[in-house]
């Protein structure tokens, strides 16, 4: 049997060539050709694993219309467009696929708050400080909150309850590689959501990533982006923002001087500094060039000494035990997610087995998620 018309249209989606989905799947590139023409038959498990690159069901590589898959542009590039990405930012693609496409098809309200779009004009460092301010007091933080806290695990969880009240749905995937820290995409009709990838990700660079990937929505330019380098305008943008509302000077100042820090680019100060604050050491550097109390200069040199990956201590958090499950899968799925599964369910227009295959929840951890559903 033949692969269906809407094969190429799915290799195009996800910026592949049939010869780079041939090493990938580990089949000769003629092997694929005669299977695309309908010469060849495929073993199921070549069949699997062709699905499985593309981040799709195996059902639709045989489908002759087209599927309503997400062209997901690549922030990282100087020249914005589709990405080619690595299998697993592509798995976390289809996810949030296979999510959007059930919910969107029930009598559920996904819409998102209104105000959580902004017309920007221009993407000046100016405006991205101005919207920053705005969104800062929207959310409620206060200097002396944040610098009571010094908890990037605080921070955090009160930035995504913000984001989620407006609507908005933020998940956590792991993509097994760094390759992109985040994304927002809107698949279809479905909900707006920004999905942060957990592999090599401390609390602290997932904030920074969470506030990144808001200022997307906010600005509706749908992508994937890895937050340590901003090659484009929008990437600079989105930066900058993120900077200015997890650290405004007010907070940077107020910290050097509660702790009497000499600014430096030394590893032990912007250790302790970030910690403090409860951001990403990225972060803390750039906003401590913003603020004058370091140069340009200082943050190359920082920066320079990672070759191009992610700040070792943004990587990870110190390991601890396992922790409870129930809360590792809320904060898996967030607020928003859980509480439109549950809906979907106490409507019975899904079941426990419905949930399992589409999020992954096993039955028997839906009541305490979904409630007494």
């Amino acid at each position: 049997m033949s692969f269906g018309s809407a094969f190429d249209d799915i290799l195009t989606t996800r910026g592949l060539k049939l010869r780079e989905l041939a090493v990938r799947a580990e089949i000769s590139e003629t092997e694929l050709r005669h299977a695309q023409d309908g010469n060849k038959e495929l073993e199921d498990e070549q069949v699997q694993r062709i699905a499985d690159e593309l981040g799709v069901p195996i059902r639709a590589l045989f489908a002759n219309s087209n599927l309503p898959l997400s062209k997901v542009p690549d922030f990282r590039r100087k020249s914005i467009g589709v990405g080619r990405y690595d299998r697993g930012t592509i798995a976390a693609i289809g996810f949030i696929e296979k999510i959007s496409g059930s919910l969107s098809s029930l009598p559920l309200d996904l819409g998102l708050d209104q105000s959580a779009h902004e017309k920007i004009g221009d993407l000046k460092k100016s405006s991205a400080r101005e919207l920053a301010e705005k969104w800062r007091t929207r959310w409620g933080i206060t200097d002396a909150k944040q610098l009571d806290w010094k908890s990037s695990h605080k921070m955090y969880a009160s930035l995504r309850g913000f984001i989620e009240s407006l609507g908005i749905f933020v998940l956590h995937y792991s993509f097994g590689s760094d390759e992109v820290s985040g994304l927002y995409t809107r698949s279809q009709s479905g909900p707006h959501t920004i999905l942060i990838n957990t592999t090599c990700s401390s609390k602290a660079r997932k904030l920074f990533t969470l506030a990144h990937e808001f200022c997307h929505v906010l600005i509706r330019k749908e992508g994937a982006s890895n937050v340590s380098f901003a090659k484009n305008d929008v990437e600079r943008f989105c930066n900058q923002f993120a900077a200015y509302l997890l650290a405004p000077r007010t907070v940077i100042e107020a910290a050097l001087k509660r702790y009497g820090y000499f600014p430096s680019i030394n590893g032990d100060f912007v250790r302790l500094f970030s910690s403090n604050l409860g951001i990403s050491q990225q972060c803390a550097v750039l906003r401590l060039v913003d603020t004058k109390n370091l140069t340009s200069d200082d943050y190359g040199a920082w920066i320079n000494r990672f070759k191009g990956r992610t700040p070792t201590g943004d990587e990870q958090d110190p390991k601890g035990g396992q922790g409870d499950p129930l809360q590792n899968k809320r904060t898996q799925y967030g607020t928003s997610l859980l509480k439109k599964l549950a809906e979907a369910k106490n409507g019975g227009f899904l079941d426990d087995i419905d949930i399992f295959r589409l999020a992954g929840i096993k039955p028997r951890y839906q009541r305490d998620l979904l409630g007494g559903a």
